[in-house]
């Protein structure tokens, strides 16, 4: 993502994690991505699975350089660590990885290209944001329309007035959570 800073744009990099069963999302984000940052990373995402969840057993990964100078490294030390495998995928295969990557075009379609970023510290605020909302309250057909933190829906009892319609917004308006009023 292209950051504008006080020395003019940079880049800064993404590192996405999710979990195929539950949809959950993990992300952070740098200017430096180095093998350092990529075992920092997988720590925190490792030590962030909520109780009764299994642990991840298996890494899906790209062909990025960075995994592979890392291998041996402290990114590998830190998958060591945790028990998890890491299977590196094909080039050019993204329905391999399609939980990812929709997750991906789902934030820069629905949050980042909304926005111009300001530095790291306004991306990181975007993407927590995003992430939050990804996780606590946009509903996903596949998990029957449940968030991937396991709140279901809603149950419907009765009619649905207009007044009993409330919104929740995120991001200036951007992300709208449409809810019903509590009895």
């Amino acid at each position: 993502t292209r950051v504008l800073t006080a020395n003019g744009c940079k880049f800064a990099f993404s590192l996405v994690f999710i979990h195929p069963g539950t949809r959950r999302a993990h992300v952070s984000t740098t200017t430096n991505p180095d093998a350092a940052w990529l075992a920092e990373t997988m720590q925190c995402f490792a030590t962030a699975v909520p109780k009764g969840m299994a642990k991840p057993k298996l890494l899906l990964r790209d062909c990025d350089g960075k995994f592979a100078a890392g291998e041996g490294g402290a990114f590998g030390a830190a998958l060591a660590g945790a028990g998890i495998a890491s299977v590196r995928l094909p080039h050019r295969s993204p329905n391999l990885n399609a939980h990812v990557e929709r997750l991906i075009q789902s934030i820069e379609v629905e949050c980042l290209d909304h926005f111009i970023v300001l530095g790291t510290r306004h991306l990181d605020h975007l993407l927590s944001e995003y992430t939050d909302y990804h996780n606590r309250q946009r509903p996903h057909t596949s998990l029957g329309f449940a968030t991937p933190l396991g709140r279901p829906p809603p149950a419907r009892a009765g009619p649905i007035r207009s007044w009993d319609i409330r919104c929740r917004e995120r991001l200036g308006g951007v992300l709208k959570h449409y809810y019903r009023r509590a009895a």
